[in-house]
């Protein structure tokens, strides 16, 4: 049992269990539940998952962040993604179920256990790691840590994992440590250049620029970089009229 801000919290409040339905090239949908709850939410996508965790724990107001999570942009509405709420009488994915435990809230991302139908455990140290643990698990490749990884091997993982929970429609690489992402929609553009700067605590920490709007930010985690993108890609009101920057 644990102290939320709000409230005494039990234990099996804090548990999660994720229903994969779908998956393929590295796209899943599902459901997601917390605690004992027969009513799930569902979720499309790794970024859908991780917004629909947030939202809980924003909820409960547990596991504490360490750090606030930055924006790119001035807040003015909060990113919402279709919210159907689904009524399951099992709690089963027809692909695979996992039980998620977030522990911890440091280096703004998560730790935690995550078990496959009650089986193989593994804990993960950042929410880069959890994204990795799932698509080797569900790809069927299994799950290997690497100690100590060099620059290029953390590139490369940043950008394969970036191009699967965004899926951006265009990536580029301008330089050999920049790179860029493009989306669209009604004939304008978001555009992001990304500059990946360390690689700690198992995940990244670099800058990113939004071009249209010509703002930039430091981003300290993965999460916190693709929450960042995510809150102007999946915000209605961010697609309005305005000029590009040359």
């Amino acid at each position: 049992m644990a102290i939320s801000y709000k409230s005494i919290l039990y234990d099996r409040e804090r548990m999660f269990t994720i229903a994969v339905d779908q998956y393929g090239g590295g796209h899943l949908e599902g459901v997601l539940y917390q605690g004992d709850q027969r009513t799930g939410v569902c979720f499309s996508g790794y970024y859908g998952l991780a917004w629909q965790m947030e939202q809980h724990f924003s909820r409960l107001q547990y596991p504490r962040p360490v750090m606030d999570m930055r924006e790119l942009r001035t807040v003015r509405s909060a990113a919402k993604l279709d919210e159907e709420i689904r009524e399951e009488n099992r709690r089963e994915g027809g692909i695979a179920t996992y039980t998620l435990r977030v522990t911890q809230r440091q280096n703004a991302s998560w730790q935690g256990i995550i078990t496959r139908d009650e089986g193989e455990t593994y804990h993960f140290t950042s929410y880069l790691d959890f994204v990795s643990y799932l698509e080797g698990d569900l790809g069927g490749a299994g799950k290997a840590r690497t100690e100590e990884p060099d620059r290029e091997v953390c590139q490369r993982r940043l950008e394969k994992y970036l191009q699967i929970v965004m899926a951006c429609p265009e990536t580029m690489k301008i330089l050999p440590d920049t790179l860029v992402c493009r989306f669209r929609k009604d004939g304008r553009s978001r555009t992001f250049m990304i500059r990946p700067m360390f690689y700690e605590h198992d995940t990244c920490q670099g800058t990113i620029y939004w071009k249209e709007c010509r703002k930039q930010s430091s981003f300290r985690s993965f999460l916190e970089l693709i929450c960042m993108m995510g809150a102007i890609i999946w915000d209605e009101s961010d697609w309005s009229e305005q000029e590009e920057a040359i």
